[in-house]
């Protein structure tokens, strides 16, 4: 294997949608026992709270199932105290549940030896104008951030930035808002989690996203999935929009990334071993075709403008 591959937890239980849902319920080490069986994965992104009801129990089935972690992902929007936004909410004592939460999210993550956490704030953002006080709101998420990252200088606090959904738009919506977080926070263990699925969702060519992050070294988490740009469908990696996968895989090798990959998709109403063990596998094919490929060339293309050329080469290595 060319990375570490994790699985997000709350994938390997019921999955739900506006309209049904998929999948049994499954506590904890059912859970675990599918990600055992799926090829090519070695870890867990487990969910705070919903993976931690017992943490000494938590840590004991990772140990009998031999998995590591490989993150800890902070759930702070889908309970109903998050209705009214979260590190953003204007009830003070709502803001500080959510930095307690992430911070509970990074101790969890240092004992777990991860001392990372990853944090998607899908309750902080707005669905009508005039319905927050920007200005106001970007101070509380800001200053939460830092407080955030202050207590736990250790411990990695990697934001995850999506386009839209449940909300219509987010403070945290592209990688610019993402990395203008970081170095206004301005700590060197805040950064970003890299969702392939919402670079796309957000109009963005994730290779240049990618980029950007390992350009201001706030790369620190890699989620993958695809979609069709209209909506964060969540689908296997490399299923949609191979050539952009094919790039951000290229440029990710040359950015030599040390980090994990997690499968931030839904099986949704198929077979979640199935779906897990392909998603790695057509990761580390194109990964491995990603070394065929001639840098020097490439380099020397780019440095022409001539990306037809390289396109040709590609292609001739893919189909003949």
């Amino acid at each position: 294997m060319n990375y570490q591959y994790a699985i997000i937890s709350g994938f390997l239980g019921q999955l739900k949608d506006r309209f049904k849902l998929y999948q049994e319920p499954r506590d904890l080490e059912a859970k675990l026992q599918i990600a055992k069986k799926v090829e090519g994965v070695s870890g867990l992104e487990l969910v705070y709270p919903y993976d931690f009801a017992n943490p000494e129990e938590t840590k004991r089935l990772l140990q009998k199932y031999d998995l590591k972690v490989g993150a800890v992902n902070v759930d702070i929007k889908g309970e109903t105290h998050w209705n009214r936004r979260a590190l953003t909410a204007e009830l003070v004592d709502t803001r500080k549940k959510a930095i307690g939460y992430v911070q509970k999210g990074a101790e969890l993550s240092q004992e777990l030896g991860a001392n990372l956490v990853s944090v998607c704030p899908l309750q902080d953002g707005y669905d009508y104008h005039f319905e927050v006080d920007y200005k106001k709101a970007w101070e509380y998420f800001l200053s939460g951030v830092k407080e955030i990252a202050q207590a736990y200088p250790q411990v990695r606090i990697s934001l995850e930035y999506k386009f839209r959904e449940p909300l219509v738009h987010y403070l945290l919506g592209n990688v610019h808002s993402a990395l203008y977080t970081c170095l206004k926070v301005n700590m060197p263990n805040v950064g970003v989690t890299l969702d392939f699925g919402h670079a796309l969702f957000a109009g963005e060519n994730p290779a240049e996203s990618l980029a950007l992050l390992h350009r201001e070294g706030r790369l620190f988490h890699i989620h993958i999935n695809d979609n069709d740009g209209k909506w964060d469908w969540d689908l296997v990696a490399g299923s949609r929009n191979i050539l952009s996968y094919l790039e951000f895989l290229y440029y990710l090798k040359e950015f030599n990334y040390q980090g994990w990959i997690s499968l931030d998709t839904t099986p949704r109403h198929r077979d979640p071993v199935q779906i897990f063990t392909e998603s790695i596998a057509f990761t580390e094919k194109l990964v491995e075709f990603t070394k065929t490929l001639d840098e020097q060339t490439i380099k020397e293309m780019i440095a022409k403008d001539d990306p037809i050329t390289i396109l040709k080469v590609i292609y001739q290595k893919m189909v003949g």
